[in-house]
């Protein structure tokens, strides 16, 4: 029986008679899945993009989001020139070309090549045709790191391909992100199997009195 068949749990103080050995890890190992995506910006007046796992919705009233990028990276000159960046997120039929642009530089090559490259509101946050879903964003604050730059942008723009959309939202089982993990060796993994509902499941859980 699936744990989450049990209806209710009934948890008392008995936690501290538990056993589990606890053991150290390097501090700067990232132990968790982290979605890709592929990150835009227009660089010396052509548009280029790097893979990115540091990312993150930082708002919902506006509509926010974080991407993480060492201060060396060229798709961060560009935009800190043009205020703006793009994040687009690849399905699995992508990890080639988003594998790529995480281990080649614009610097060196025109990776924009590798995509039917669009525009939408604004003209230097260039997103990915071929990713079912693009975000474009319009720089608000950057924050400074001891080895990254953090650019948060407001999103003014939200695409979703036709054919991978349920209703008026995103369909991430049409859509098949996949996902980074870190702790060596370096995967990519797939989305994995519904586990429960989000802000329901937790509602089954009751705590003893005792």
């Amino acid at each position: 029986m699936h744990a989450l068949d049990v209806r209710e749990l009934l948890i008392g103080c008995q936690f501290s008679s538990l056993n589990m050995e606890k053991r150290g890890f390097d501090l700067r190992t990232t132990a968790y899945p982290m979605p890709v995506v592929l990150v835009g910006s227009v660089v010396n007046g052509k548009p280029n993009f790097m893979a990115v796992a540091w990312f993150s919705k930082v708002s919902s009233t506006p509509p926010m989001m974080m991407v993480a990028l060492g201060k060396r990276q060229y798709t961060g000159e560009g935009i800190i020139e043009n205020r703006c960046f793009s994040v687009n997120l690849p399905g699995e039929d992508m990890v080639l070309e988003t594998d790529y642009c995480g281990i080649v530089s614009g610097r060196v090559e025109d990776k924009a090549r590798l995509f039917d490259v669009f525009y939408g509101e604004s003209v230097k946050a260039p997103m990915i045709r071929g990713c079912p879903i693009n975000y474009e964003l319009k720089l608000v604050d950057t924050v400074e790191m001891p080895s990254t730059n953090l650019f948060i942008g407001e999103i003014v723009g939200a695409y979703v391909d036709e054919e991978k959309r349920s209703g008026e939202v995103p369909d991430l089982t049409l859509v098949k992100p996949f996902m980074l993990i870190e702790s060596p060796p370096n995967h990519y993994y797939s989305l994995g199997h519904h586990v429960a509902d989000a802000f329901e499941v937790g509602k089954r859980l009751k705590l003893s009195k005792t």
